[in-house]
């Protein structure tokens, strides 16, 4: 079952992925927020939204395709990796946009610092 997980970084503040039943990054969002509620908040737009948003491609100087999910214009996901052929990516757009509205959302934060994995921190104390 997929699900949705928050994460911080030291600097991008909290974003979102959408993970698969494998633990695969389906795909995450562009921008950070300023905490967890913000970031759970988008999650909730773009599983309500998911049938009015606007799917683009593009072919990146290495030669790899990229997805992008955007609303009223603005940018709100984006593939996870870059995919050798505009089918592949065509794909995992599709299997993103196939596991959002079913998708549960983790109420903690993985924290990940450069050069160490990533530690949980449990929001519900």
């Amino acid at each position: 079952m997929a699900r949705f997980q928050c994460f911080r970084t030291d600097s991008s503040g909290v974003r979102w992925r959408l993970l698969g039943g494998n633990n695969r990054v389906l795909g995450l969002s562009v921008r950070g927020h300023a905490d967890h509620g913000a970031a759970v908040q988008e999650v909730d737009t773009v599983r309500v939204l998911a049938g009015d948003v606007r799917l683009e491609f593009e072919r990146a100087a290495t030669g790899h395709w990229w997805w992008q999910l955007s609303m009223d214009d603005l940018p709100v996901a984006r593939s996870a990796q870059g995919f050798a052929r505009k089918i592949d990516a065509d794909l995992a757009a599709k299997r993103f946009m196939d596991r959002v509205r079913e998708a549960s959302v983790d109420s903690s934060v993985m924290v990940f610092q450069p050069g160490h994995r990533g530690r949980q921190t449990n929001l519900l104390n």
